[in-house]
């Protein structure tokens, strides 16, 4: 079987490699770890690029892959996660990760946890805005502070503050509107741990490979999971859950549940805050969540007995049978 990689890199945007200013996309050294672990499962694997590239490509007459891994975020729209899997839908080509609308609805945070709490899960308390007003400020003060603040739609914790007071709240909010025109989400800050719970399949199939903490390198729980901790090798993932195994287990089956809930395909990852006390808040879901050597992923696999390259033909193997190719 022959399968093309669909990507985006920095440089594709004019985005410098080591800019943190927008850090949703996937690195060269993991495009390279994918293909070669692609490799290993005994697929032949070409790069096709971006969503232009692909456009492109999508001209001639005869495709030249049997399937397309899709690890492209797409830039600068809501319903950036959703333009490659429409292009492969409208011209019927098989491909891994979730379709049109899965990726356009989950990466909207707002609408997303809504219908999370309608199926029993806890979620943060919110406010969602588009512009800041009297009103808005009236719904902050409800929630109290600290909250987060944070885009409703961009991920890779790009735009997320924790915030301590009103004068912060209007400088962040004024200034994101400003600069980036985002529509926003203030949020209940959850004081607790943050975890993380990746899922490989589809509908029944699906599973929850385990749980990861994110910590500081001293253990402590991370105030808020920022750019600056995410992509400057600031906090360690443990598969070490200091809760116990029936708030392990839940942790697990809300996850599954959302996952078919949406009927997300093939895989992807749920993040959660859990309080001292146990309590569960759910906080995004993460439709095509990072592959990257190290990541959620491969740990949770490695604890099943599983090499890197084995927890990516999971994958693929969902796709295929989706697909039944």
């Amino acid at each position: 079987m022959k399968i093309g990689l669909c990507y985006d890199t920095k440089s594709d945007y004019g985005i410098d490699e080591e800019s943190l200013e927008y850090t949703d996309f996937v690195s060269l050294h993991t495009i390279s770890e994918l293909s070669k672990a692609m490799e290993r499962c005994g697929y032949e694997v070409e790069y096709i690029g971006n969503v232009h590239k692909l456009k492109e490509m999508l001209k001639n007459p005869i495709f030249p892959y049997d399937l397309v891994f899709n690890i492209a975020e797409g830039f600068g729209s809501r319903n950036r996660e959703a333009w490659i899997p429409s292009l492969l839908e409208i011209f019927k080509i098989p491909h891994t990760a979730s379709d049109t609308y899965g990726m356009a609805l989950n990466l909207n945070k707002h609408h997303t946890k809504i219908l999370v709490q309608s199926q029993g899960i806890p979620v943060p308390r919110g406010v969602y805005f588009e512009k800041l007003d009297e009103s808005v400020l009236n719904d902050i003060e409800h929630i109290g502070y600290p909250l987060i603040l944070k885009p409703n739609s961009e991920g890779g914790s790009m735009g997320l503050f924790l915030i301590h007071t009103k004068t912060e709240f209007i400088k962040h909010a004024t200034a994101l509107i400003k600069d980036q025109g985002f529509d926003l989400l203030a949020e209940e800050y959850i004081d607790g741990t943050e975890v993380t719970v990746p899922i490989i399949g589809n509908r029944e199939r699906a599973q929850a490979l385990g749980v990861v903490s994110i910590l500081n390198k001293d253990g402590t729980n991370i105030a808020l999971y920022d750019t600056s901790l995410k992509y400057e090798d600031n906090v360690i993932n443990t598969l070490d859950f200091k809760f116990g195994a029936k708030i392990k287990q839940k942790l697990m089956e809300y996850s599954v549940n959302i996952h078919r809930f949406f009927d997300l395909r093939d895989y992807s990852r749920m993040d959660f805050r859990v309080r001292s006390d146990g309590s569960i808040y759910f906080l995004e879901i993460n439709s095509m969540p990072s592959l990257c050597r190290g990541g959620s992923f491969e740990q949770c696999g490695a604890a099943m007995g599983l090499d890197y390259h084995e927890v990516i033909g999971m994958i693929i193997a969902a796709a295929r049978d989706r697909y039944q190719i």
